[in-house]
């Protein structure tokens, strides 16, 4: 089988002996006079190295791009059991928390089943002394998706991020008039900001999921809590890109409020809407009269459902519909995208 060498795979014990021969091997001679003779050289190029390191990287298993994309939403979709687990916790609902546990544990093992692996042999040598050592070595991080529309995985792991900066218990934290959290409405607050790439810590959601359901079978509800979102908040990499521009927040937080709305958080679309008005009204004073008509029609429809929503809750059909206007919306922002000012 064809073996390969990696640089990049080193220890981190190769690297830094790699750093510590560097920092001991003497500073370039400036002077002259100073410098060795030829011959000189010659006789230290000779001389056998006194330590010798050798990797071996040999693939043992490989994924298809199909597997790759597969493997990629079934780790998402542990993350999806994770925010529902916590929510039945949240709601008292143990037995329910149990299932989702159960069933992100699942989904580890597949994962895990399937993630690409190589055998490392190492070997570093020094006079008779022969070091040798084989590692079965796989990817830490599993990268999910590249975009913000997956409300069931991206936004649970927002708030999480959230809870742990301000220290919310979520045991403790208050509820709203159905039991649940009431959660820090999520909007996108910073034009600037967008999510490009998200990536599980596999190593770290093993061992979470793995302590959740020893907690939540020993009866220890608050402790299996605590571990499900260390995963979400710890375990879940966003990676951003930079940009610039008031109009693609708007569009943002009207795909937010969108996916509120379809899910029944009339309060978190409200809140999403209000900032899509602030963003639009941003955009009005940098675009010419015929485009400032249009963004000042739109933030005053969008004025007005947010003033429906503070008075009343609409119906489930009537929240449909809403979701459905909401996306029209957003279709007509992302228009102006391409269109000439």
């Amino acid at each position: 089988m064809k073996r390969v060498l990696l640089q990049s795979m080193l220890s981190a014990g190769c690297l830094a002996t790699g750093l510590c021969l560097a920092a001991d091997t003497p500073k370039a001679i400036k002077n002259s006079k100073d410098a060795p003779t030829a011959k000189a050289e010659a006789e230290k190029t000779e001389k056998p190295l006194r330590i010798v390191s050798k990797i071996d990287v040999e693939p043992v298993a490989h994924l298809s791009d199909s597997e790759t994309r597969e493997v990629s939403f079934a780790s998402g979709r542990i993350l999806k059991h994770v925010a529902q687990a916590r929510d039945a916790i949240a709601e008292n609902h143990k037995q329910d928390a149990v299932r989702h546990v159960e069933q992100a544990v699942k989904l580890m093992k597949i994962v895990d089943g399937l993630l690409p692996h190589y055998k490392v042999k190492t070997q570093i040598t020094s006079g008779d002394v022969c070091y040798l050592d084989e590692d079965d070595v796989t990817p830490r991080y599993v990268t999910l998706f590249e975009d913000i529309d997956r409300r069931d995985v991206i936004s649970p792991v927002i708030r999480a991020k959230h809870e742990a900066g301000l220290k919310v218990d979520p045991t403790t934290a208050p509820k709203d008039q159905n039991g649940k959290l009431a959660p820090v409405p999520l909007v996108v607050t910073r034009a600037d900001v967008t999510y490009t790439l998200v990536k599980l810590d596999v190593d770290l959601a093993r061992r979470t999921l793995a302590l959740a359901s020893k907690e939540l079978a020993e009866d220890k509800i608050k402790q299996a809590d605590s571990a499900l979102h260390s995963l979400q908040a710890g375990g879940v990499l966003l990676e951003l890109e930079e940009i610039d521009l008031p109009l693609k927040q708007t569009a943002d937080n009207l795909k937010l409020a969108e996916i509120e709305m379809k899910d029944g958080r009339h309060d978190e679309a409200r809140a999403a809407l209000q900032e899509a008005i602030d963003d639009l009204k941003d955009y009005e004073e940098q675009v010419g009269e015929k485009r400032g008509e249009e963004v000042k029609a739109l933030h005053e429809e969008i004025t007005k459902l947010t003033a429906e929503l503070e008075k009343d809750k609409p119906s489930p059909a009537e929240t449909q519909k809403l979701a459905t206007t909401i996306s029209k919306w957003r279709e007509s922002v992302s228009k102006w995208f391409t269109k000439k000012k």
